[in-house]
């Protein structure tokens, strides 16, 4: 049996839960529909709630990519177990795979070492950094006060653009059971018509093999993938965007979060032979 849920919170103050998967009631005890709508710290251990805030406020600032926090989470029975989160910032959601915190295991190595930063929630209210990767467009951590981000739990700052699916992993051409409205800006992506169908079909022939043996490392050992890809908008005419994707596993879907990637022009009268 799987020991991992998906959730989904908005980008507000109180991080409300949209959407949680399934499996959360067999690990601690809730129906989706007990907890979406709630707020997300409702469901976190008190003595951790205030770094949790922090660490929210941190990945909506810099809207990273991927995180990984652990924490105390409360069951349904009000007792507590400790779950690691990879959390990816998209737009105007964070989604979370959430796993039962078990720091000697492979896949807990393998998620530690792929994620863009790793917080710990300890015992004393402290909040570790316990791993972060260098990235030269994280905002200054001075500039971190909540009123800077939200006004009345309404998000004021200027986000990337950027979209979420979440495809079936027990099928061989990864389904789509979710696309975000922000693919049809991005990639032109019908969402509506896009449900239930392949992911390989936006992916150009060539790459399909190379991305299915990649996602296929994120769904076997539930880590973290990044992946670089042209999404393809219309395959009669060659019409494509070049894309960024991180991605995770989860027993109840893989996660992809998607941006378009950054375009890069060299002046050829600078260039030297």
């Amino acid at each position: 049996m799987g020991n991992n849920w998906i959730t989904i919170w908005d980008n507000t103050a109180e991080a409300r839960i949209v959407y949680v998967s399934e499996s959360i009631t067999r690990l601690a005890g809730w129906e989706p529909e007990d907890i979406i709508g709630r707020e997300g710290f409702e469901l976190f251990h008190p003595g951790d709630c205030d770094s949790l805030h922090k660490v929210h406020l941190t990945n909506v600032y810099n809207e990273k990519m991927s995180s990984m926090v652990s924490y105390r989470y409360r069951k349904k029975d009000g007792t507590y177990i400790k779950v690691e989160t990879i959390i990816h910032y998209c737009h105007d959601v964070l989604i979370g795979s959430n796993f039962l915190y078990d720091e000697n295991s492979l896949e807990h190595r393998a998620r530690a070492n792929t994620v863009d930063e790793m917080f710990i929630c300890q015992p004393d209210g402290t909040l570790e950094v316990a791993g972060s990767w260098n990235n030269p467009n994280t905002k200054q951590k001075p500039a971190l006060d909540k009123n800077n981000i939200w006004k009345d739990s309404r998000l004021i700052l200027s986000q990337e653009r950027r979209f979420c699916l979440i495809l079936n992993r027990f099928s061989p051409d990864l389904n789509i059971v979710f696309a975000s409205k922000m693919a049809t800006e991005l990639v032109s992506l019908d969402v509506e018509k896009a449900l239930g169908n392949p992911f390989f079909d936006y992916v150009k022939e060539e790459d399909v093999e190379d991305l299915d043996s990649q996602i296929d490392v994120a769904r076997e050992v539930n880590m973290v993938v990044r992946l670089r890809f042209d999404w393809v908008i219309d395959r009669e005419n060659n019409i494509s965007e070049p894309v960024e994707a991180i991605v995770s596993g989860t027993d109840d879907g893989i996660i992809m979060v998607t941006r378009l990637a950054p375009r890069m022009f060299l002046d050829a009268h600078n260039l030297k032979s």
